[in-house]
């Protein structure tokens, strides 16, 4: 009988021990859940966030500046003066420049992931830097300077890289 004393005491304390274990593991696994559920919900608000980021620049930017660029090749086509035209042109490659940025601002979640594209191409580097300095040469003429500028010759012409980017 003394042994099915020591032994129903024996058991005692080791339910007692798992009851003990057991609520442990309840509040760990209750306390990680409770992380978990913010974690979704952080996740949610961040997908909620970035849609309207999205929404702005598509509804905000995105259509204005193709309206822009559409009302800019009306203007290309009409008949205007040299610096009119040198206006026109500066004011078109700053909106293209503009809506690509744009696009690319649109694109964020594939730069985070590294997918960043980039398109390798040989390009114009002369013209890249004419078309560049149009802005400043609109400036100086608008203030009354004068402007000019020459790309050496030594400068390579064709080289590669991606000309959106550049």
């Amino acid at each position: 009988m003394e042994i099915v004393e020591v032994v129903a005491d024996q058991v005692v304390v080791a339910l007692s021990h798992a009851i003990v274990l057991e609520e442990l593991m309840r509040e760990k696994l209750e306390a990680r859940n409770d992380l978990l559920q913010q974690a979704k919900e952080n996740a949610v608000k961040a997908s909620q966030t970035r849609y309207s980021f999205q929404k702005v620049m598509n509804n905000g930017m995105r259509r204005p500046m193709h309206s822009i660029l559409g009302l800019l090749s009306i203007l290309q086509d009409e008949n205007t003066s040299t610096n009119q035209k040198i206006i026109i042109d500066t004011i078109v490659r700053i909106s293209t420049v503009l809506l690509n940025l744009i696009n690319d601002a649109m694109d964020i979640p594939n730069k985070y992931e590294g997918r960043f594209p980039v398109k390798m191409m040989p390009f114009q580097l002369h013209s890249l830097i004419r078309e560049a300095s149009c802005l400043v040469k609109c400036l100086c003429v608008y203030k009354g300077f004068g402007f000019s500028m020459d790309v050496p010759s030594s400068l390579p012409n064709l080289v590669m890289g991606d000309e959106k980017r550049t």
